[in-house]
Formats: C-alpha cells, structure tokens, sequence
C-alpha cells in the first residue's frame, strides 16, 4: 500500500496520463469542522466503458500489458472502506475519468497527504507537455498551482531547483507547516 495520498494522486495522474489525457485537475479541500479530506482528479483522456469501470476495482484487473495487476484504485477503495469514507468513480468515453475521495480526516487509517509539492514537481518534469492544475482548500483558504504558470516564468526549461524552491516556500507559508 502507498504510504501517502499524494503518491495515490500520482498514481492517479500516472494512469490519467496513460489514458491520454493533456489537461489534468487536481483538487484537494482539506476542513476540520465538517473533519473530511476530498481529493479529486478530473483528466481529458480517452475514459471508461461500463464495463472496464465496473472492474476498475479489482486488483486482479489492468489495462496495461506489462503486468496482471493493477493496485492502485483497490488500494484507494481499501482505504475508503477502513475509514468510513468513498471513493467514486465516474468515466466518459472519450470525455474523460473523475476519481473523488472523500476521508475522514480524524480517522487512524487515514493515510497523511504527504509531500503534495515532490508529486507535483514530479509530475512536472516527467510530463512537460500535459498541463496539470492543483488547487488545494484549508478551511477556507486557497493555495494553487497551474504548470503553465511555471512555463511562463521559466520557459520550456524547468529549472527543477528553482521550482522546488518556490513551490516549497509558497506551500509552507500556506500550510503554516502543518502536516495532514
């Protein structure tokens, strides 16, 4: 199992990428009154039939020819199950795949969000040319991060250094660095 949420978004983007999707959407809303942590990832690729979303769940269940299973949305719907919360999955062909999380925030099962900043920068270098928004909500206030932002600043040469700086710095102001 990951140990992390952010490198379930990962894995998330990684197969959203693999579908073909060029714009991908991440939304993080974080809010200790109503205790619940929502994750959602909206992508522009190729979607799912009925069928194929029916089994998405299974961990015996891939599209990929590399290997025979496929964990990461079973590891997702685990999680889901062992802290009372959901894990829904809405698909389009030729639209595009929402994957919504929603978890109880003060539940003992619940994985941390992680290091939110090292997946988008991952994400950002490995995949220059999709564009990938994330907007993170705590209790009202908003943090974003868009890549064609970072291209405008820096070009097409992703100064990985300067990036991690800068994203780090505007994150932890943020966060206050609390960790969740």
């Amino acid at each position: 199992m990951m140990e992390d949420l952010s490198l379930h978004i990962l894995d998330i983007v990684e197969n959203s990428i693999k579908a073909g999707a060029t714009e991908i959407s991440i939304e993080v809303s974080i809010d200790k009154r109503e205790n619940l942590i929502t994750i959602k990832v909206t992508d522009n690729g190729k979607g799912m039939d009925d069928k194929t979303l029916e089994r998405i769940r299974d961990p015996f269940f891939t599209t990929r020819t590399t290997r025979k299973v496929g964990l990461g949305v079973s590891f997702l719907d685990e999680i889901a199950e062992l802290t009372g919360g959901t894990l829904d999955i809405q698909s389009t062909p030729g639209i595009g795949t929402t994957v919504l999380l929603r978890l109880p925030l003060d539940h003992l099962d619940r994985p941390p969000l992680g290091d939110i900043i090292s997946t988008l920068i991952t994400i950002l270098v490995t995949n220059p040319d999709i564009h990938i928004s994330y907007r993170e909500t705590r209790n009202g206030r908003v943090w974003v991060f868009d890549s064609t932002d970072v291209k405008d600043l820096l070009g097409d040469y992703v100064l990985l250094g300067k990036v991690k700086e800068l994203l780090y710095n505007s994150y932890k102001e943020f966060t206050g660095g609390e960790l969740l």
